[in-house]
Order: structure tokens, then sequence, then C-alpha cells
């Protein structure tokens, strides 16, 4: 059965197609949500050929499909699609927050997916105030036109990238949440502001504000939170058959005079008093401002709360042109984490620290400080304390001085042309030089002077491990650094005021996936399949196991385990599922020579026994063992990096971060 037949048998063996409502996959399966579980013939689709198996989990239906999920979703989609029927997604569905973790949840789904855009057309209007002053354009020449259009394009259009990456977080319809943000956009209104024609439009008696809403930020976000809601509840009512055509009519009706009437200028305003609150906290307690946030920023980006800091940025750049908070004070706090690794490798005896040290140290001046962090500095405590001392010294001075950041980059010395002014002036650029000194400077003497332990964890990865495997392991940690630090040129969202690697706290382990095999890695690209060689099914690494042991990547739940018993799925307590693949076609073994001790649903600790199999019997039937381990919500984070890429690693080592 190809993959159009068996997609047309699943939608047939569901109920049909109005009987799903959306439809979606992660790793291995295809996930639905349906109105009647009862249409579900559940028994037929799991003897359907190509299905691994299936299943009713937390009020979704489940179908397995193994590594051809990706390619089966495309035909399903396509079907749904033509009918008309739901709204596909090829995303997971998110865990539901509370709290402030649903806040920080909140905005880094919306703002991260939009970051590459504004990132890159940030890097480019520093390139250009730099080559302006430089002399090497003029500003009045059609070169620099064309290039500051498109450094500004990003900006002037944020309703419109804000627009999907919040339909995508609100799972809503992105074109109707364009057509939102076009509405905001409109030359109706746009040009009513800039004609200073400032009367209120009347709709049904009620005014409609003028307001500029091109560069805004929340009347769009705003906007869509209500759209997501006026969707869900106006789908109810429209019949199956004439939803695409009613349906999103009726919404926008509903919406877009909301949105202008009440939302929009409600979300203007905010913005206004966000702006007027960061200039009243550094007009009345600048350095103060600057050293308690300049000292803590990175504890502030180990627990997330930088997210909390991404409105007000965007804002101040949109409105302002400069940003006085997030971007300088992390620019002053990764110089000083900087200052602290450099003085490690100087000081320290240890071979495996000083190669961990001088390449963290590298990543840590292009704006990247989880390597140097994560270790180094916290892994040391005292140059933890130093790199706080650091930044408080660099951040009181940038706020004392008033440090301004034109464009949004990641905060390394590549980012240093966005301090010059757009006028051409220096002054502001040299009070950024004199921050990251001041910083970098006062961290390395800090951590010169003081002593600290560099205990047998430090210096050997495993207890158990030889001198001769000591030396492989900073080899590889070194390896592992260097690859974080090599994308900072090339992923721009790699940063530390944009999601990065969740370091938490060494007792939380969040972002962090152990070893769950004994064996030789082996990078994804090397494998013969090329659903995993080409990273269709996500990013992570592959094991060559040297027992037949499979034990739990970390703290959390069993959700899938295959029919054929070769494949697991784990979700941890911080959202990551992790696929555990052993082996290359094993699932032509039906199940034999596997043996499962867990169960789907179960709660397991890091360590635990998830799954034996018999080495022998499976190499003897022809299977090559090499063990894919992937990330299975890969599009949930910006990078996946192996923290070893090569050698033997022990079970339960560090294997892999998520990069948010």
């Amino acid at each position: 059965m190809n993959h159009r037949e068996l997609s047309k048998e699943i939608i047939r063996l569901t109920g049909g197609q109005e009987n799903i409502t959306q439809a979606w996959h992660c790793i291995t399966r295809l996930r639905f949500n349906v109105r009647e579980e009862n249409k579900v013939q559940l028994e037929q689709i799991r003897a359907l050929d190509g299905v691994l198996g299936a299943q009713f989990q937390s009020d979704q239906f489940q179908v397995v499909i193994g590594n051809k999920v990706a390619a089966v979703y495309e035909e399903l989609e396509e079907q749904l699609k033509q009918n008309g029927a739901v709204r596909a997604e090829a995303e997971a569905e998110p865990k539901r927050s509370r709290g402030i973790n649903a806040v920080l949840d909140t905005i880094s789904g919306i703002f991260t997916p939009i970051l590459p855009a504004i990132v890159g057309t940030g890097m480019l209007k520093g390139i250009l105030a730099l080559l302006v002053t430089l002399g090497a354009i003029q500003e009045t020449s059609g070169e620099y036109q064309i290039l500051a259009s498109v450094a500004n394009a990003a900006f002037y259009f944020l309703p419109f990238l804000l627009a999907v990456s919040s339909a995508r977080k609100f799972k809503v319809n992105e074109y109707i949440a364009l057509t939102l943000a076009g509405t905001l956009l409109y030359p109706t209104i746009l040009n009513a502001y800039l004609e200073n024609h400032l009367e209120p439009i009347r709709f049904l008696s009620l005014p409609v504000s003028i307001v500029n809403y091109t560069q805004s930020v929340i009347p769009i976000i705003l906007g869509v939170w209500l759209l997501s809601y006026v969707h869900r509840w106006v789908d109810r009512f429209i019949p199956g058959p004439v939803k695409v055509i009613f349906t999103s009519m009726i919404v926008l009706v509903i919406t877009v005079p909301i949105l202008l009437i009440a939302i929009g200028p409600l979300g203007n305003y905010i913005g206004i008093y966000l702006e007027i609150g960061t200039s009243w906290l550094f007009a009345h307690s600048g350095p103060l401002t600057g050293i308690v946030l300049g000292g803590l920023m990175p504890v502030i980006v180990m627990t997330g709360m930088h997210y909390a800091f991404f409105p007000g940025t965007l804002q101040n750049l949109s409105k302002l042109g400069y940003d006085v908070l997030l971007l300088p004070l992390n620019l002053v706090a990764n110089m000083s984490q900087a200052g602290a690794v450099m003085a490690v490798f100087l000081k320290t005896k240890n071979k495996s620290m000083k190669s961990i040290a001088i390449s963290s140290g590298i990543s840590a001046f292009l704006g990247i400080t989880e390597p140097a962090i994560y270790g180094v500095t916290l892994k040391l405590k005292k140059p933890f304390y130093a790199s706080i001392i650091g930044g408080a010294a660099g951040g009181g001075f940038i706020t004392a001085v008033g440090l301004k950041c034109f464009g949004f980059a990641v905060p390394g010395l590549l980012s240093l042309p966005l301090y010059i002014g757009p006028d051409g002036g220096m002054a502001n650029f040299w009070y950024a030089l004199i921050g990251i000194g001041i910083s970098f400077v006062v961290s390395f003497t800090v951590t010169l002077l003081l002593k600290w332990d560099e205990p047998d964890a430090v210096q050997a990865a495993a207890p158990t491990a030889s001198e001769q495997g000591d030396a492989k392991k900073s080899e590889q940690a070194a390896a592992a650094t260097t690859i974080l630090a090599s994308t900072a040129s090339t992923k721009s969202s790699d940063q530390d005021m944009s999601p990065s690697v969740t370091v938490h706290s060494i007792e939380e382990k969040k972002g962090e996936i152990y070893s769950p095999l004994t064996g030789e890695l082996v990078l994804l690209k090397e494998l013969p399949d090329p659903t995993f060689a080409e990273e269709m099914t996500g990013k992570g690494i592959a094991i060559y196991p040297k027992e037949g042991r499979v034990t739990a990547p970390f703290d959390g739940t069993v959700t899938m385990i295959a029919k054929s018993k070769h494949a697991i799925m784990l979700t941890s307590s911080s959202g990551i599922d992790i696929l555990i693949h052993v082996g290359l076609n094993t699932v032509s073994l039906k199940g034999k020579f596997f043996e499962e001790k867990v169960v789907i649903g179960q709660e397991v600790k890091k360590g635990d026994l998830l799954l034996e199999f018999d080495m022998q019997s499976i190499q003897a039937a022809g299977i090559n063992l090499v063990t894919p381990v992937i990330v299975a919500n890969t599009p949930d984070y910006l990078d996946v990096v192996p923290v070893q890429v090569k050698g033997v690693i022990p079970m339960n080592e560090l294997l892999l971060l998520t990069v948010r």
C-alpha cells in the first residue's frame, strides 16, 4: 500500500473527513482531533499495512506510522485541504502551562519564529551604518536605498510577521491572521494617520481611532489571540460542507471591528507605556538598574525570564529606533562570561577544562554564552560569581551613559556596528567598547584572584574513565562548544537574549538529554537511511550500541512504544519529545529479539531500563544496529546540539542539548 492509499484508508476509517477537526504529526505518529471517537475503527486501522499501532491518548487519536510519517502526512494533508474539511498542521500540539510559565511560553512561541528576519535585517542595518561612517556608501545612492529598505522591512511590516507566529501559537489559521494584520496596515487608516487626519472613523456609531500600526507589536498579538477564540466559537455552528465559505467571513466581521475599536488602541497604549516605563526606569535609577540586571542577566537567561523583555525591546526598536535595556545589557553580560572563561583557561591546570574554556570563550565573544555558563563558570561556581560582578560593573556604566543599540542582533562582538548612531556619530560606539571592556576586565581579574576547586567530576566525565578516555571527552566537549560557536554567524537566533540552550540549575536538568545507550557515536548524516540522514524526523545523533540495553535519557513519561518494540518515545518533564529507534529497518523483525520493560503512560526516571534487545540475533538477521536518538519535536527548538560528536559514550552521559 503506497502513502496515498494508506492516507485515504486512515481518513475513511477515522470516520471520514467530516469527523476530523484537526490533523498534524509528530516524529512517528499522525495525530487527530475527532468529533466522535466511536466513529473511529481502531482495530481496522491497526491492521493496515504501514501502520504500527493506533490508540487514543490525551483526547487525541494517534496512528503510529514510524519513520515514514512525514511522507504519509503530506498525502493526508493534501486530501484534507482539497476537501476543505479541516485545518491541518504539521506541528505537535503544545503542552499547556500555567501562570508565569504560560506567559513566557506564549511570548517565546510568538517571537522565536520571527527572530531570523529580525536579527538578519538588524545586522544589515548595523553594517549599513558602518559603511556610511567609513564613507564606503552614500545615503543618497541607489544601493543604500535598496539595502535600507531590506533592513527596515521586517520592522515596518512587523504586524505581518507576528500575525503568522501568533496564529501558529494560538492554533488559528495563519491566512486569516494575516488578513487581520493587513487591516491594521490598510491605507484607509495608515494614510489618515500620515496626513494627520486623526478624526476617528465611525463604525456603527463607535469610534475607530486613527493609529499608526506599522512597526507595532502588541495590537496584532492581542488581535490574533481574540481571533483564536472567535474562530473556535463560530466553527461550532457552521456545518462542515460550508465552513470554508462562511467561517472566515463571519470570524473577520466579528474580530476586525473589535480589533480596530478596542484591542488595537489598547495594545498601542500598552506599547506607549512600556516605552514610558523604560524611560522612567533609566531616568530615576539607571545605573542601579544596570548593575542589578547586568549582574543577574545570566540567571535571567537560565530561568527563561528574558522572554519577558521581548515585547518591550521590539516596541522600543520599532517606536524609538533603539533599545537601552535587553540588548546592551546582554552584550556586557556576555563579555563578562568571556572574561571569566578566558581567566579559567589561563589559570586551570586541568587539560580538559582548559580545552572547554578556550572554545566556550570564543563562542561567548560571538554572543553565545551557554557553553561558557554550563561547561565552565557554573560548574566551577566562583568564576560564575566573578561573571556576575563583571556584568554588574559593565551594566552600571552603560546605563549611566545611556548606551543604545540601534538594531536587533546576537549580543556579541559582531553586533558592535549596531551601536553606531544612525547619524554616523561614534560616541555611542565608544561607550559600547568601554562597557564591554569594563565587564571583561573586571570578570577576568576577579576570576584570576579567586580560588576554586576542580573536582574529579570536572577532570573526568565518568569515575571509571581512563586517562585516555578523559582526553577524548575533552576533545568531544571542545568540538561541541565549537559547533555552538560556529553557529553564531549562521544561525542568528542562537543567542542569549533570544531563546537559547535551556540552561537551568543543575538540579532541574532542563534541556538536557542523556545517552540511553553505551556505544560509538555516529553523526546522523552518515546513516544509510535518508529519513534520518536528512533529518526529516528531527535532529539528534546516532549510537552504535555496545550492549543490548536502553535506558531513559531523562525524567519523563513513555508516550509511544512501537508495535514491533524496536522504537520508543518519551516526553521529558520540560516538554522534550525523544525518539530512540534501535537499529535500521528493525520493524521487519516484528518485535522478535526485543523485550520492553515499560508501558505507555508510565513515568520513568533518568537511567531506568526501558528496553532490552538481543544484539547477536539481530545482527545475525542482517540488521544494522546503529540507533538514532532524535528530538522528535525539533521544530519547537532553534537547534539541537550534540555535546559529543565522536568516540564512545557511556550510558547516562550528557548527549544532547536543546537550543531555544
